[in-house]
């Protein structure tokens, strides 16, 4: 199956950042497509899709397309729950969320109102 594929193939990207390169930004928003158009029903793409939110966020790489991606394809109280314990809030997203993301592919407060 095409999802499996794409988990084994980040996967494995993860374990050799020397041969594959380390997952980005884009990594991420790619992923979180990928996920949310070929999961199986709602419950597994809001488990895949929070996990890649988190591991974006604590490698510093949320950008403007990964939030997007992750407030598009998960229902609102889910990502405002999942936002919220991971210590964000309505009004600001953590800037280590994005301290590795270029300031033009940072989060903005158009993608933050939405939550």
């Amino acid at each position: 199956e095409a999802l499996i594929l794409a988990i084994k193939a980040f996967e494995e990207m993860k374990k050799n950042p020397s041969l594959h390169g380390e997952p980005g930004q884009f990594t991420f928003g790619t992923m979180m497509k990928a996920c949310s158009k070929l999961s199986a029903d709602a419950a597994e793409r809001n488990r895949l899709l929070e996990s890649l939110f988190q591991q974006s966020c604590n490698r510093g790489l949320l950008s403007k397309s990964t939030l997007g991606q992750f407030l598009r394809h998960t229902p609102d109280e889910f990502s405002t729950k999942v936002i919220l314990q991971m210590g964000g809030s309505k009004r600001e997203i953590p800037p280590e969320w994005h301290r590795n993301v270029p300031g033009k592919h940072k989060p903005t407060p158009t993608e933050r109102d939405r939550y």
